[in-house]
Parts: structure tokens; sequence; C-alpha cells
């Protein structure tokens, strides 16, 4: 019921910078975070488009780790390094912090750095990477059963993760993500940020004619980014995408209206 996360990549913000650099680049109040507490965030391009999204944890007051997508983490990082300019802030990769996946309430065990609760039987935790675990290595079958149950939780929970494959598609709106649990990953009384005037203007004036459904399709070769007619002439695009069975995937979709 547990798994070091093949999937996720730490990145740390640390610097007296940080929480300002951070507040003007993220959909998120992140001057609302309290030491060892963590919020849902987006990183938005010019366009409003969701460039990534991931959990921020503040560690403490000059110090934050985000749990990105691994396929994002290089880009992501580049990014941001270009935007930070004069600000006083190092963005790393750390390798003394690794991600651990948990379909079970985690128990506290030595070396564990914040306990994150996104509801619907998930968990993660940061754990040091130093620190010795008694958690057996499972085998290749187990560990892919553990991320085909973990993804099913997520979209059964409407919790998107926008990957590289579907980065810079989205408005939040599209996917959600303003009242995504728990919590909502989208400020709409904050400062400025990348894409910040798409993004109000989408939610002040009801723009955005895309929503999510969760959806059973087929068990084919589809994958996250592609496209897809429903059975009513509605046409979507898979945001996240699981095996359920041998016959049937579930699938977090961007609808559009109804065509005819």
């Amino acid at each position: 019921m547990h798994l070091l996360s093949p999937e996720h990549q730490i990145l740390r913000f640390s610097g007296p910078d940080a929480a300002a650099f951070l507040q003007s680049q993220l959909t998120n109040d992140v001057d609302a975070l309290a030491p060892g507490a963590w919020q849902w965030q987006g990183y938005c391009s010019a366009r409003g488009r969701l460039l990534a999204t991931f959990a921020l944890i503040r560690v403490d007051a000059a110090e934050y780790v985000a749990v990105v997508h691994r396929s994002l983490a290089a880009p992501i990082s580049k990014r941001l390094t270009m935007y930070r300019l004069r600000s006083k802030l190092d963005i790393a990769a750390p390798d003394d912090l690794v991600v651990r996946l948990h379909l079970a309430d985690p128990a506290v065990v030595a070396g564990t750095v914040a306990t994150l609760a996104l509801g619907n039987g998930r968990w993660i935790t940061l754990e040091s990477a130093s620190e010795p675990t008694l958690a057996a290595t499972p085998s290749a079958a187990d560990a892919a059963d553990f991320m085909q149950r973990w993804a099913l939780a997520g979209i059964n929970a409407m919790q998107p993760e926008i990957t590289a494959t579907t980065s810079e598609r989205f408005v939040p709106q599209m996917i959600g993500w303003d009242q995504v649990t728990p919590g909502g990953g989208v400020s709409f009384s904050k400062g400025c940020y990348p894409g910040q005037e798409v993004v109000a203007r989408a939610h002040y004036r009801g723009a955005v004619k895309r929503h999510t459904e969760v959806v059973s399709l087929p068990a084919t070769d589809l994958v996250a980014g592609a496209e897809v007619t429903l059975a009513d002439g509605r046409s979507a695009e898979i945001c996240n995408i699981a095996p359920r069975n041998a016959t049937e995937s579930l699938a977090l979709l961007v609808v559009g209206s109804q065509t005819g």
C-alpha cells in the first residue's frame, strides 16, 4: 500500500526571496501557507494555460518544496530559473528527499518531512533519503498494480495532474483546478502571476465552455492528450487515463459542448 513514486520528483525553492518569487509565479496564495502546510498549485503560461500542476509544501520561512511530475520537473525548473532574475533564491532538484505514495494512512516514521492527505484514500509523504526503510522492494508487477490503483483513485477524486503530454493545453478552470480538493488550486484574490488576467477573466465572465468529467472508455491505446468523441457527439480531450480492467479504462476528460 506504499511505494516510492516512479513518477514524481521534488523541486526545492530556498532563500530569502523564495516566498515572494513563488507568490509572483503560481496560481495559489503562497503567502497563506504556514510552515508545515501544503496547497495545490498551478504554473501557467502567459496565455493562462497550465504548464504544470503540483503540491507545494512550506518547510520553513525560507524553504518550499514542490512534488512535480517527473516529465515536467526539468523544464519547469529551467523556466522558473529563467524568470528568477535578481531574486535571492536557489531552485534545485534535491537528492536528499524522496516521494512516497500511500493508499493507506501512513505511519509516522523517522525522516518524514511532510505528510500530505490528498483525500479519497491517497497520501504523499516526503522522506529523507538517508533514513533506512523497512518496506520491502515491490516486484515490477506489484509496483504497476499500485500505480494503476493510485491513478484510478486520483481520477475518481477529480484530482487532475498535468504531465508533459498535456502541458500548456488547459486553462485551470477547464480541468477544475480552481475547485480541486482539498482547498482548490487557484486564488482569485492574490496578486498577479503569469496568465492571471486570462484565468481571472474566465472566472468572472464565465468564459470557459469546457469542463471535466469522469468517463469510462473502452480499453485501447488511448493516452493523455488524445482527443475522443463521446457517444452523445461531444468532443473531449483526455487529461488523465488509467486501465480499470482488461476491457475498460477510466478517464478524466476535458469535455466540450455537444455538436449538432
